[in-house]
């Protein structure tokens, strides 16, 4: 089934005055319920009917949040046919933009963190990616600047603050919906399913591998090993298809991560195909295989991605770990110029405060701070404020040496 586009708006009066999962009673998710609607935008893309208000309440039965943040992996336990394979953190390092086509090629869109502002960090906010257009990606944002799908909306036009497309994106959720797939329609575009393949006789002798059945959709054979455009692709096999390898050397590379291999296709066609969704052929001699498909229907994931016969999990992470909460597009960060800052009380002790990295008792640890250390906050300020000083809240700051992560709130008090 292919992924179909489906708009939803944090800010529906139907549902913009809901509490968000256990958040304080203005934690709503007309305002901080971006990554909410993004994931159900997902969900119903795919054909699990959600809405913001429906996944909340759904969410919440499955304690999917703490307060207000989001728990990412939690979606899985709700559909089962659903799989959070990654989770990349991009604030300190590029995004992982190969990954990012590879994923929207086979069909599967991502959810990203984005700034709504020039100072990285400062305001957070979530959207949708559902295809790649040149050097920008189209999105559906649940803010509602340009509601709906039948008009493109532009990831760099609203959120690139003259950033490069690789440093505009700050965190990338990758989810796997088994039985979806293939090309994504764009507005103003069509798309149509592959053709059902016909039997050719086998080809001569040689070496050769077999598109794995699992990849429903077909395995695109390209000139080059780039999947930032479509432009490339010589043609879409189907599953089943035998390859012949142009080079026997490169059979050692067949079923591994990270591999192209240069291919000839039955109809004489030849390129790169993604090792990976490859698998051996016993014979010389195949047995009879299928014709290729006429258009381009899937894309193999780039060599970062792990072959989908080896199950990825996410990255260790606490069960409890939620992601980070944006805050309103439109809500301004209240800073003192730029930045908020706390100081860690002397209630710490002679131990420290924990920094850690994700907002929990069990997140990992990243560095003891000192009573009467100053904290950068990295959230909202306005959101911080409330939190400073209070039992069971986090917030997200950076110390004197550049190191972020969480801190408990209590231990913090404004400078």
């Amino acid at each position: 089934m292919a992924f179909n586009l489906v708009y939803l708006s944090q800010n529906d009066a139907q549902w913009r005055n809901d509490r968000l999962g256990f958040g304080d009673s203005g934690d709503t998710i007309g305002k901080f319920g971006c990554a909410l609607t993004s994931v159900a935008m997902l969900l119903s893309g795919h054909g699990f009917a959600e809405t913001p208000a429906s996944l909340n309440q759904k969410m919440q039965n499955k304690q999917g949040f703490i307060s207000s943040l989001i728990r990412w992996d939690v979606v899985c336990q709700i559909y089962s046919q659903v799989r959070l394979k990654q989770i990349v953190d991009c604030r300190e390092a590029d995004a992982p933009l190969s990954q990012i086509d590879a994923s929207l090629d086979a069909g599967q869109p991502v959810v990203v963190l984005v700034d709504n502002d020039r100072d990285p960090d400062l305001d957070w906010h979530y959207v949708l990616l559902y295809a790649r257009e040149g050097n920008d990606y189209l999105m559906l944002d649940p803010w509602p600047y340009t509601p709906g799908t039948d008009r493109k909306d532009y990831l760099m036009n609203r959120y690139g603050y003259g950033r490069p497309l690789k440093r505009a994106i700050r965190q990338v959720l990758f989810y796997e919906v088994s039985g979806s797939g293939g090309p994504i329609s764009t507005p103003g575009s069509t798309t149509t399913a592959p053709s059902q393949p016909t039997t050719v006789p086998a080809p001569g002798s040689g070496v050769y591998a077999r598109v794995m059945d699992s990849v429903a959709w077909g395995l695109n054979v390209r000139s080059s090993t780039d999947t930032s455009s479509m432009a490339n692709v010589v043609v879409s096999v189907p599953a089943g298809t035998q390859l012949m390898l142009l080079d026997v050397n490169e059979a050692a590379k067949i079923g591994q991560s990270s591999q192209w291999i240069r291919v000839r296709t039955p109809g004489g066609q030849e390129g790169y195909a993604a090792g990976w969704f490859l698998e051996r052929v016993a014979a010389a001699a195949p047995a009879p295989i299928t014709d290729p498909a006429p258009a381009p229907v899937n894309e193999a994931p780039t060599p970062s991605t792990p072959t989908p016969s080896t199950p990825v999990e996410p990255q260790p992470t606490s069960p409890s770990t939620p992601a980070a909460q944006p805050s309103a597009p439109s809500t301004p960060v209240e800073v003192n110029k730029d930045k908020l800052i706390v100081v860690v009380t002397q209630a710490v002790g002679a131990n420290g405060l924990r920094l850690r990295k994700s907002p929990s008792m069990g997140g990992a640890l990243v560095k003891m701070l000192k009573a009467g250390t100053r904290l950068t906050v990295v959230e909202p300020a306005k959101k911080a404020k409330e939190k400073v000083g209070r039992t069971h809240q986090w917030i997200y700051v950076r110390e004197p040496d550049g190191k972020r992560g969480y801190v408990a709130a209590e231990y913090v008090k404004l400078l």
